[in-house]
């Protein structure tokens, strides 16, 4: 299963797609993206970002060590709900192994930060799990993509079996975008909110970083997760943490821990856990879904989450859609060009000799296009 892993990563040009609540500051983190070391995409510039409407895809290349150049696929995902069937383009055969989510809550409307992270992370998900059940050629891959999860939280984590089965098969960063609305609100907000979003991450096997424009720290802070996803994206696993217990060791090359409930948090994967999150109850251990469910209560209490607002939290399977032909032919077509890849990656593999293979040219179409 190990070599496995490491062989099916080389070379891998990570798909990321970002998404999130209208307005929740999707296109400011692509930017962020794309702008961090002034390099461009398919755009360049620096104005003030337009909302994005539908599904925009940019490409971000840049220059490492030794003239090599690596390319990264970025897909966000605008327009509000009614679009959310476009994560078929962007999630599908040939791009699920590479893909890493990017998922946006806005913290300045706290009444509908919970609705729209849960929405858009089951989304996402449930989107990775569909096209992982179509795989039909590459038998191994749901399995290999489960290690790869359980690696980057860590296999000797204290909550590596009660996690298990919960985790994201692809690297996922919530990112809680626009802190300095909410920092001001209370020590008691402050601390649902923290302890709420903490224990979503963890149990997804997710990151959390919080934003805030107007203290430059968080935006390295982003930088430093995006860095991370598209490591974790490729296989690069080397900055597991050694020590869980000790909250002073940290990983290589990982963000910097911050998990006081009233500063700007930032918590890669594997930093977190069950007991540093908490829960209020008497019992001496609880479950993953007592925990879950507990905090997200006290945040629909502290934030008076109302009907209506829970509403908003729809699976996304049952969100009705009129037909839109346009969108339909493109998907078909993407699935079909995938399917037609990836019989051709099966065939280059079985015809390859033992030890061999290269690595591939960049390009610049979009992957499944």
């Amino acid at each position: 299963m190990r070599e496995d892993l490491k062989a099916s990563t080389s070379n891998v040009e990570p798909n990321i797609v970002v998404l999130g609540g209208t307005g929740a500051g999707k296109t400011t983190i692509v930017q962020t993206l794309l702008y961090r070391e002034g390099g461009a995409g398919t755009s360049g510039g620096t104005a003030a970002p337009e909302p994005t409407t539908s599904l925009d895809y940019r490409f971000l290349r840049r220059v490492v060590s030794g003239g090599n150049r690596k390319l990264a696929h970025v897909w966000e995902l605008g327009g509000g709900r009614s679009l959310v069937r476009l994560l078929d383009i962007a999630i599908n055969l040939s791009t699920v192994e590479k893909t890493g989510i990017v998922v946006v809550a806005d913290l300045s409307r706290p009444a509908e930060t919970l609705v729209d992270l849960e929405f858009w992370l089951s989304a996402a998900l449930r989107r990775v799990k569909e096209v992982l059940e179509k795989i039909t050629r590459r038998p191994k891959l749901p399995a290999i993509l489960e290690a790869r999860a359980q690696a980057r939280l860590g296999e000797t984590h204290r909550d590596a079996a009660s996690l298990s089965g919960r985790l994201s098969p692809v690297p996922v960063l919530i990112v809680a975008n626009k802190f300095d609305k909410l920092k001001n609100d209370g020590l008691e907000n402050l601390k649902v909110a923290a302890r709420t979003l903490r224990a979503i991450a963890h149990c997804a096997g997710a990151s959390l970083v919080y934003v805030d424009k107007s203290d430059g720290t968080t935006r390295q802070a982003l930088l430093a997760h995006l860095s991370q996803l598209q490591q974790h994206q490729r296989g690069e696993l080397k900055n597991k943490i050694r020590d869980h217990d000790s909250k002073s060791v940290a990983r290589r090359g990982a963000p910097v821990l911050k998990i006081r409930d009233i500063e700007a948090l930032s918590v890669a994967i594997g930093q977190d856990s069950l007991r540093d999150i908490g829960v209020s109850s008497v019992l001496p251990t609880v479950s993953t879904q007592t925990l879950l469910d507990e905090w997200k209560s006290k945040f629909k209490a502290r934030f008076k989450l109302s009907k209506g607002n829970e509403g908003k939290g729809t699976a996304p399977s049952d969100v009705k859609l009129a037909p839109e032909p346009a969108v339909d032919s493109i998907l078909t077509q993407v699935n079909a060009q995938a399917k037609q890849k990836e019989r051709a990656a099966a065939l280059a593999r079985k015809m390859a000799p033992q030890g061999g293979g290269g690595g591939r040219g960049s390009r610049r179409r979009p992957p499944g296009s």
